[in-house]
């Protein structure tokens, strides 16, 4: 499992080996202080990867994106 905290939001990737020796990656975005059920969101990402690496890296930065949406998303709405 990795984790990374941007602004007010946690990061979780998590991976799986599968059966044919590729990688497969699930990000979970998160409030970092409170989760609700509102605010989580989590992607499986369905390529496969040959290593481990590029599967946590793919999923980070597609969860960072996701975390910074989230995070503009918050700010126009109480605005």
């Amino acid at each position: 499992m990795h984790r990374r905290i941007v602004g007010r939001y946690s990061i979780e990737v998590r991976t799986l080996r599968t059966a044919t020796g590729a990688w497969k990656a699930a990000y979970i975005v998160e409030p970092a202080a409170h989760a609700g059920p509102r605010d989580f969101v989590m992607i499986s990402l369905l390529e496969e990867f040959g290593d481990e690496r590029s599967a946590v890296d793919a999923a980070m930065d597609r969860g960072v994106k996701h975390a910074d949406w989230l995070d503009t998303a918050r700010v126009a709405h109480s605005s």
